[in-house]
């Protein structure tokens, strides 16, 4: 009776050793299955992965911005609060410089001023440029090529290279987690493959749960909503831009006062293309040199130049060929 005991309790032990064998190679063959998927993935399917990840995780992250030899670390904190994007974001160095997006408003917060809050439905926080970027229209402007894996804050990511498609706009190289599909790296790159702004993420924290203090802030009440004065007298602009770059299009085109230039009449033209905007002031001529003027931090031009008795500035993340022949194309309209 023993014995058969004894066999019925080995013939058991070896069952289950088959099948947590059965199973082990099972979860295996899934790992493998999930990973050859993962490698399937196309450019732009990482890049929408990584999209929905920006918007809808709950995360920390602490990164550097290097831009013209100087290093700034910043600290974003997102989250979902009854399906509503909260972004909380801080410079880390010098003096207190904070902002709070919700609800389609942002709070600003610096030291030494008194805070204020804008009515906004414009992202501003570091990655959103690419993480609203319409990337199935914006194969008319950039190619997408998968460069490999890379290590990025002790993280394995995937990096993309955006390349445009001609010379009037830059590349970028996007590194995107393999875990969670947040963006790691951004490197915005000029004709000779030189990095002109860089962001790089140096901390990650992933949670199931919104931050607690993201939660607090939610229910506290914001500055007082500072409402920008609507110009009474704002016309159309007074000129045209007969030529743009492949993508973008005219968002605003108008002619009103700002103090800067002595409340004179300033015609306003912005461009975008979903990555970038570009700004177009057209005022007086306010100097009598005719020479021009490039002022470059980074990625952003500001490139002045003057027709007839008119000064043109245009101000964007763009190269100065493209500002040059955008000023170029400006005519008044008949």
């Amino acid at each position: 009776m023993k014995l058969i005991v004894y066999f019925k309790t080995l013939i058991t032990g070896v069952l289950i050793l088959i099948a947590g064998a059965a199973f082990s190679v099972q979860a295996t063959e899934m790992s493998n299955d999930q990973a050859v998927k993962e490698d399937n993935l196309t450019a732009i399917e990482y890049l929408q992965f990584m999209q929905t990840a920006y918007k809808n995780l709950n995360y920390e992250i602490l990164y550097l911005n290097n831009l013209k030899n100087t290093v700034e670390p910043k600290q974003l904190l997102h989250g979902v609060i009854n399906q509503e994007e909260i972004a909380y974001f801080r410079y880390l160095n010098g003096a207190m410089r904070e902002s709070l997006q919700y609800l389609q408003k942002i709070s600003y917060f610096e030291q030494g001023s008194q805070p204020y809050t804008l009515q906004s439905t414009r992202n501003q926080s570091v990655f959103a440029n690419i993480a609203n970027f319409n990337y199935e229209k914006g194969l008319e402007s950039y190619e997408y090529i998968i460069l490999g894996k890379g290590r990025i804050a002790g993280k394995t990511a995937m990096a993309i290279r955006m390349i445009s498609k001609d010379q009037y706009r830059y590349s970028y190289i996007i590194w995107v987690d393999l875990d969670t599909h947040l963006p790691l790296r951004l490197d915005t790159i000029n004709n000779s493959n030189i990095i002109l702004d860089q962001i790089m993420v140096v901390s990650l924290k992933v949670s199931e749960q919104v931050n607690p203090w993201l939660e607090s802030l939610s229910n506290q009440k914001l500055p007082e909503l500072f409402h920008l004065s609507q110009t009474s007298n704002l016309q159309a602009s007074l000129w045209q831009v007969d030529w743009l770059p492949a993508g973008f299009n005219i968002v605003k085109d108008d002619q009103h006062k700002l103090v800067m230039y002595k409340n004179e009449p300033v015609s306003y033209i912005m461009l975008n293309d979903g990555i970038v905007s570009v700004s177009i002031y057209i005022s007086a001529k306010k100097t009598t040199s005719e020479q021009q003027k490039t002022i470059q931090r980074g990625a952003t031009v500001l490139y002045t130049d003057q027709k007839n008795n008119f000064e043109i500035n245009v101000i964007g993340e763009i190269p100065v060929a493209t500002a040059k022949r955008l000023i170029e194309s400006i005519s008044i309209v008949e």
